[in-house]
């Protein structure tokens, strides 16, 4: 509901209609000209300090100063209806003083719209869908323009036969709202609750253009989409939320920071993503081996060069530059000196990547092992799924992975599940891969079942929920279509992950051809299925 400016305006228009009285006054509040009839000075001050005292989270101030402030005005609803905000608001526990004050508020002028509006809510804290729904649609009747009304009768309507229309509702308010804010804030909530990725992403880069100050809960909305396997939104959402202020992302959104530079590499726009990684406290060789592994190799070089110009001990940057100008690859590892900046992740896997057809396991082994390195993020899709395969062929440490791509690991190596030491609820695990845990750990899971229904319809082509899905269903023990082995390795057939679960898949249904096809892709690892100590 409306604060400060709003909250006074409020006291001073809100008997302007249906209430006599022998002045009517003019009083100039924020710029702004409001007409209403007269009020005390006692009664404003008492409003005041209701208010000051509301939005510093006192509520028994509140409703001791609202309390004056309707003795000493008793024509005005406005008192009357703050007191019952303050009896709905969480913790209060005064629902029936809530229904009684607005009885009164609604006896002194029942075409105030604010008092239904505040019904409404109360209603919505009392999860009452058809009073929420029916005091608000009277708000909205009363005061089309009202934001909070109109929120609250779109997200009563939700509970009808007609969701579609609650989504109409909250698109049309962020043309119509007088507070833009709360009405892109709305649609995200929305969105994000029905699993419409399209649409929370255009809420979200809104919100992040309307309301800055949310960049950093905009940015974990971005880990979030990513973590469904909506990758190219999240990558939209976080270059909102990185570009939303000129001060740097903390640490903790090192994710999100990720992700916007990817947004800017697809772009191939060198000096945005220079730009990205200053704002993200990345450097520049992450940046690099980035393009690099999105298979940007001129943009790659590009941010090489300006990152060994401007720092010749950045050991990524020199890595990245080796591959990208087909230089000895063995050669530019053995120069690292003490003293040299670890490389990023991104680096050293594209330089891994790389290393893998020019060295034998052994001589790529020790030489990946001679260079220092930073860790790879959890849920860094472009860095951890390569870096997999790295480990899978004996290149990497099995540490050198997030507990994400530990997860994956077992599904490529085919160790046994109970040997996986991540637990689903790992907090590094983002939601498909804590799917991907559950599949090989808890086929029954309650939990397991609740996420393959939130995540099918959002992410259906996302490699890791289409592989969690095949091997919850191949635990279940239930039938296996004869052509699923095909049309899962179909998808991708130089995915180690795809290629696993095909595996087992046409082992299953006994399709030789598949399970063949699947092998050549494993064997390429050069050590398949196998355990990782």
């Amino acid at each position: 509901m409306t604060r400060g400016k709003g909250a006074l305006a409020a006291l001073l228009v809100s008997t302007g209609l249906g209430c006599a009285h022998p002045s009517v006054v003019e009083r100039a509040y924020g710029g702004d000209v409001i007409v209403g009839r007269y009020v005390s000075p006692e009664a404003y001050a008492a409003f005041l300090r209701g208010a000051i005292a509301e939005a510093e989270h006192h509520p028994a101030d509140a409703l001791k100063a609202y309390a004056e402030a309707a003795e000493r005005d008793p024509a005005s609803p406005e008192p009357w209806t703050r007191m019952a905000e303050v009896w709905c608001s969480p913790g209060q526990g005064g629902a029936a003083d809530a229904e009684r004050a607005l009885g009164h508020a609604l006896e002194l002028d029942a075409n105030y719209a604010r008092a239904w509006a505040v019904k409404a809510a109360c209603a919505a804290s009392r999860s009452d869908t058809v009073g929420e729904g029916a005091a608000a649609a009277r708000a909205v009747q009363l005061d089309p323009q009202g934001d909070g009304a109109n929120v609250l009768l779109a997200r009563a309507g939700d509970a009808g036969p007609a969701p579609a229309r609650s989504r109409e509702l909250l698109v049309a308010l962020t043309v119509t709202a007088a507070d833009p804010v709360a009405a892109w804030g709305a649609l995200a909530a929305w969105a994000e609750a029905h699993g419409d990725a399209a649409l929370w992403t255009r809420a979200l880069v809104e919100l992040a253009r309307v309301a800055p100050e949310r960049r950093e809960a905009i940015a974990r909305a971005a880990d979030e989409l990513a973590g469904a396997g909506d990758v190219g939104e999240a990558r939209t959402v976080a270059a909102a939320a990185l570009e939303a202020s000129e001060s740097p992302l903390p640490a903790r959104l090192a994710l999100a920071a990720r992700l916007a530079l990817d947004e800017a590499i697809a772009r191939r726009d060198a000096r945005a993503v220079q730009h990205r990684a200053t704002r993200g406290r990345l450097p520049l060789d992450e940046a690099a081996g980035r393009a690099l592994l999105g298979g940007q190799r001129a943009l790659a070089r590009d941010l090489a060069s300006t990152a060994a110009t401007a720092d010749p001990g950045a050991l990524g940057a020199r890595l990245v530059l080796a591959v990208a100008d087909g230089a000895d690859l063995l050669g530019v590892a053995v120069s690292a000196r003490a003293g040299d900046t670890p490389a990023s992740g991104a680096a050293l896997v594209a330089f891994g990547e790389a290393l893998m057809h020019v060295a034998s396991p052994a001589q790529a082994r020790a030489t990946l092992a001679s260079i220092p390195r930073l860790p790879i993020v959890a849920g860094d899709d472009r860095v951890m799924r390569p870096a997999v395969e790295l480990v899978s062929r004996g290149v990497l440490p099995g540490d050198a992975l997030p507990p994400d791509g530990v997860v994956e690991l077992f599904v490529v190596t085919g160790s046994p599940a109970a040997h996986l030491s991540i637990a689903p609820d790992d907090a590094a695990l983002d939601r498909r891969h804590r799917y991907l845990a559950l599949a090989l750990t808890q086929s029954r899971s309650p939990l397991l079942r609740e996420l393959a229904a939130r995540l099918h319809g959002v992410s259906p082509t996302d490699p890791v929920v289409v592989a969690a899905t095949a091997l919850a269903q191949l635990a279940e023990g239930g039938p296996i279509a004869p052509d699923a082995p095909r049309v899962l390795l179909a998808r991708n057939p130089a995915d180690p992950l795809l290629a696993a679960v095909a595996l087992r898949l046409a082992e299953k249904v006994g399709d030789t051809d598949v399970a063949r096809r699947a092998r050549e892709t494993l064997s390429a690892l050069g050590a398949p299925r196998r355990s990782v100590e």
